[in-house]
């Protein structure tokens, strides 16, 4: 019989929508081979994860029984949210772990810092858009030279070729490396300090070494980054004010 014994695939991930206390709540179901069911509540809202075969009904009524608890921490994670960036003239930035602030002058001039203060030219200082692109190119620029030189840094006291490196824009992830040795990193860590770079520096350079998160692999970040559990705890801390950039 065609697909008899055949392993079940993993479904794409389908956005749907529950009422749990009297309010429709968006949730994403990702289906897999996994075996559990898990509730994850983070800044993306409510994710389900479930085996394949898992009927709807199940996980309606699971969703229902914890209804109080997803309601109420998704309640937490909107009242922890940081308010947007306007893009106006006096607005406050981060970088290194300390703070710039936004300059705006009409004008077509290349973006600089100067100071305290990051100057930005721009035909119309009203457009939002047209300042959040120059403010994001300048701070990508910085991220090119300066990550690049965070990693040189730290790969030949790790017994390490300097590695490929390419700058991300994720969202959901600081850094990651490839079976190719490849690391990739997010140019917004240019607002934390130096110490939460060095972290996920470190962090994407021990995969180089293992590929995983044994505790093989946390032993070569702590032999090279001791504090690392701290500057972790501090980069989730500050995760969602530096996504505002």
């Amino acid at each position: 019989m065609p697909g008899f014994g055949r392993k079940p695939q993993p479904a794409e991930p389908s956005a749907r929508t529950i009422l749990l206390g009297g309010e429709p709540i968006p949730y994403l179901l990702k289906r897999s081979s996994r075996r559990t069911i898990g509730f994850r509540i983070d800044r993306h809202g409510l994710t389900v994860s479930a085996p394949l075969r898992t009927p709807q009904s199940h996980l309606d009524r699971l969703l229902a029984e914890r209804a109080a608890w997803v309601v109420a921490k998704l309640r937490e994670w909107r009242e922890r949210q940081p308010e947007a960036l306007a893009w106006v003239d006096g607005e406050i930035l981060h970088y290194l772990g300390g703070e710039l602030r936004l300059a705006l002058r009409q004008g077509n001039g290349r973006t600089a810092r100067h100071g305290d203060d990051l100057l930005v030219s721009v035909p119309d200082p009203a457009d939002a858009d047209g300042v959040q692109k120059k403010v994001r190119l300048w701070y990508r620029r910085q991220a090119a030279a300066f990550l690049a030189q965070r990693v040189g840094h730290y790969a030949p006291r790790m017994g390490l070729a300097v590695p490929r490196l390419a700058l991300s824009g994720a969202r959901t992830r600081w850094g990651s490396c490839n079976a190719r040795g490849e690391i990739r990193l997010n140019w917004r860590l240019m607002q934390a300090p130096i110490s939460q770079i060095d972290y996920v520096v470190v962090h994407e350079l021990a995969h180089i070494v293992e590929l995983n998160h044994s505790p093989r692999f946390w032993a070569v970040v702590a032999e090279h980054y001791p504090q690392w559990q701290k500057a972790r705890r501090d980069l989730r801390h500050a995760g969602e004010r530096y996504h505002r950039l």
